[in-house]
């Protein structure tokens, strides 16, 4: 691939760096909100650049109903203290209500220009969550971005879905409701959370649609064979963004998936920083210049490059662009390339 350097993308590229080096955005985890402070902080959050806040007569409310949550089905219906197994222990935990929290998956830049913002709510009334431990590992916390991050895959859910991480169950119990779902195959490596969740939680569970268990590792099942029989395919391994990426690599390493079948928990905000490596990459050959990034993130540009080396054409225009960095298939296929 070549870049043409036109005004232009010259422009685009002025526009991708600033925001990447826009910090205002990530001042307001933590930050007090009120009724009656709302406005203000609206408009903060717009001064800040946040696109959601921008241009609108009437914002997005800043508030998540704590009534609504702890009523939704999952939560009204299921009991998680009722566990009681040598192996799970758990703790109600106050949890603050009025402070900004990160409440969904990275909100992708309506431009693709690179100024993408966190979900930034509150709950309405402080609340109690649950703390859920596997022996002294802090294992699940049930909290109102868990069930966010999950609703839509389970939205997509179709057919006979097959799901990696079967933690409290809440995706298995949303695919479930699901019209859509016939049924679902659970993937989990831990015998200790099968048993549990067989012996407490299921039982709560109200369907006549099958459930199967297979124990196994994700990265020994997750292979073409194995799916093949399978419509949907949902995977949630992982505790956060900063171990997401390298696992989800290495499972695409194994065996590519499509969009159309397959999702991946919280995936933009994994692949958050690989819309920024390809900017960078696309910055760097532009001017011939040699792409230097954070060692860390040294095997994602090589990926990057020898993904880029294949397509022989010649790119003079700004949309080309935001599509190859924003893309969620090819960032899959970039991925899936092995490099030694």
């Amino acid at each position: 691939m070549e870049i043409n350097r036109t005004d232009q993308i010259e422009a685009f590229f002025k526009r991708c760096i600033t925001n990447i080096q826009n910090d205002r955005k990530n001042e307001f985890i933590g930050m007090h909100v009120t009724k009656k402070s709302e406005k203000k902080v609206q408009k903060m959050l717009a001064d800040a650049g946040i696109p959601e806040f921008n241009n609108q007569d009437i914002p997005p409310s800043l508030f998540i109903s704590a009534d609504e949550w702890e009523n939704t089905p999952y939560h009204k219906n299921i009991h998680l203290d009722w566990i009681k197994d040598a192996n799970f222990t758990f703790e109600k935990g106050k949890i603050a209500g009025y402070e900004l929290f990160n409440s969904d998956v990275i909100q992708k830049d309506p431009n693709r220009e690179l100024n993408d913002w966190m979900k930034l709510r509150a709950m309405d009334r402080n609340f109690e969550a649950l703390y859920l431990y596997q022996g002294d590992m802090d294992w699940m916390f049930d909290a109102p971005s868990e069930a966010a991050t999950n609703n839509v895959p389970a939205s997509h859910a179709h057919g006979h879905v097959l799901t990696y991480g079967l933690g409290i169950g809440y995706f298995l119990y949303m695919a479930l409701a699901n019209p859509n779902v016939t049924e679902v195959t659970v993937v989990e490596k831990s015998i200790e959370v099968i048993a549990m969740f067989k012996n407490f939680i299921f039982p709560q569970f109200i369907t006549d649609k099958p459930v199967h268990f297979i124990e196994a590792d994700a990265f020994d099942y997750f292979n073409k064979d194995n799916h093949k029989n399978y419509d949907y395919i949902y995977v949630d391994i992982w505790q956060s963004s900063q171990d997401g990426l390298p696992i989800i690599t290495k499972l695409l390493e194994q065996c590519y998936e499509p969009v159309s079948k397959a999702d991946f928990w919280i995936e933009d905000s994994c692949l958050e920083i690989m819309w920024t490596l390809i900017l960078l990459y696309f910055e760097a050959i532009s001017n011939n210049r040699k792409i230097e990034v954070n060692p860390m993130y040294d095997i994602y540009m090589r990926k990057i490059d020898q993904y880029f080396q294949t397509i022989d054409k010649t790119i003079s225009d700004v949309d080309t662009l935001k599509f190859y960095m924003y893309d969620t298939d090819i960032s899959r296929r970039i991925l899936s390339i092995k490099v030694g």
